[in-house]
């Protein structure tokens, strides 16, 4: 599914299609992100196990570093593992983890050469190694209760903007004072203060 701008690297639709898959059986639910950068990180807040894939020799670690991505790796995989490099960048990845925070869980650093089919194997290994570590030391069912504070938060977030644009489009006194102090905040308490506090139109229950 297309981006469509949409920051973090994954659709809006993107936990509507998990829940919807979820329910017609589908046991595990693969996300691929459109790239990783500096804001292309919500999958490890839809996901309960998140892979980060590398490869040598494109300076990922300095990549790495600037993009955050360390923070949310559960799996490392450092794939094209029979180009020149590869060692180094298991090495590199090892060391960072090493400086990072102690936690319950070490990231484990796999290598695969997808183009020969190799490493599969340990990657799922690796996965499923995490997924009992979620379910043994209550981990799971944290992520779980996060992720749905985290949508119903969007949904609250994502109504009051629909619902303050509407009211600024539909009032000419109220678009008027905000282009003739040109300050929004003025503008947002006042709209705050005709719709009481609540900003969620109405129609807005979807049944979700």
């Amino acid at each position: 599914m297309g981006a469509r701008g949409h920051l973090g690297g994954l659709s809006v639709a993107s936990r509507e299609a998990i829940r919807l898959l979820g329910a017609f059986g589908f046991e595990h639910v693969i996300l691929e992100t459109v790239g990783v950068g500096q804001s292309e990180l919500e999958v490890a807040a839809i996901a309960d196990t998140t892979l980060v894939v590398l490869t040598p020799g494109l300076g990922d670690g300095v990549q790495m570093i600037k993009a955050g991505i360390m923070e949310i790796g559960d799996v490392f995989v450092v794939n094209k593992a029979d180009l020149p490099g590869a060692q180094r960048t298991v090495q590199e990845i090892r060391s960072m983890i090493s400086m990072g925070p102690k936690l319950a869980w070490r990231p484990p650093i796999e290598t695969t050469v997808a183009s020969r089919g190799e490493g599969g194997e340990d990657v799922l290994g690796a996965v499923e190694q995490h997924q009992r570590h979620l379910r043994t030391s209550g981990a799971a069912r944290q992520r779980a209760e996060a992720r749905l504070k985290d949508e119903a938060a969007d949904l609250v977030g994502e109504w009051a903007r629909a619902e303050a644009r509407r009211l600024l489009d539909g009032d000419a006194e109220l678009a008027a004072g905000l282009l003739r102090d040109r300050i929004p905040y003025a503008a947002a308490e006042r709209i705050l203060t005709r719709s009481g506090g609540r900003l969620v139109p109405e129609g807005a229950r979807r049944g979700r």
